[in-house]
């Protein structure tokens, strides 16, 4: 039987793929325990400077499986709060403070729980024929794992308002028009453009993008005066490195740098 999970890494890029298109990569507790252990494994591991998530099949992730919904109606608030959501924000939360740069290559619809995850990550290639959609509220419930803080950042308060208490759908071309996607290709298109949108990441000095992602997040919940220190630090440490090192010696040399 194939796994729910396909892990590989190539030129320098961990890929994380649901593997489960015969429930449109629907989420379950101990599913979601093996996101967040090769999140983990690929965050440890110096061969792997990006992770990018996909799906196999017709979706990214449909979000919470059937099955476990209906079990949910039968749990206590401190089951909920210790099982399940320690697996369901687990994972948000280690795709989101994951030290390396992340990309949902968004090949189908992304709801619920599975727009929550995608939204986490850094970057979203999304297809044009896929959508993302905070289904939550037709189930008489709210986003709990973090896209209520982050999509008024990212596509402002008044669309977020439309996705969170309208349940409205997003498509490819409009998630890049709003700043939700970062590229939008055809679906034929998805696997080659992420591919290559994650190479180039990976190219990069990765001490570099590690504190620059860390700033960007803290700056979320911080203040300017705060993080100037943070960053100022930071700068400090990257300057003394091996990294700026070879990209002053590149420049001297007129070439690319190797990092």
């Amino acid at each position: 039987m194939e796994k729910d999970l396909l892990l590989r890494v190539e030129n320098k890029v961990g890929y994380i793929t649901f593997n489960r298109p015969k429930v449109l990569n629907s989420f379950t507790p101990d599913f979601l325990a093996t996101v967040i252990e090769a999140v983990q494994r690929f965050d440890e591991d110096p061969e792997v400077r990006v992770i990018v998530f996909t799906g196999t099949g017709d979706a990214f992730s449909s979000g919470g499986d059937k099955e476990f919904l209906n079990a949910l109606t039968k749990m206590t608030p401190l089951e909920i709060r210790s099982t399940v959501y320690s697996r369901f924000g687990g994972t948000a939360n280690a795709i989101r403070l994951c030290s390396k740069p992340t990309i949902a290559a968004v090949n189908g619809p992304a709801v619920g729980a599975g727009c929550e995850m995608a939204v986490a990550c850094d970057f979203r290639i999304v297809a044009k024929e896929a959508f993302f959609c905070e289904s939550w509220i037709e189930l008489g419930i709210i986003p709990p794992l973090g896209g209520m803080f982050l999509l008024p950042r990212l596509i402002g308060l008044g669309r977020a308002n439309d996705m969170v208490l309208r349940g409205v759908r997003v498509y490819g071309e409009e998630a890049a028009a709003i700043g939700l996607a970062n590229v939008v290709v055809g679906s034929a298109e998805l696997a080659r453009t992420t591919a290559e949108f994650a190479e180039e990441l990976a190219r990069k000095a990765p001490l570099a993008l590690s504190v620059a992602k860390e700033g960007l997040r803290r700056g979320l919940e911080s203040s300017m005066h705060i993080e100037s220190g943070f960053n100022i630090f930071a700068q400090s440490v990257l300057l003394h490195g091996p990294d700026f090192e070879e990209a002053v010696q590149a420049i001297n040399e007129k070439r690319k740098p190797v990092f």
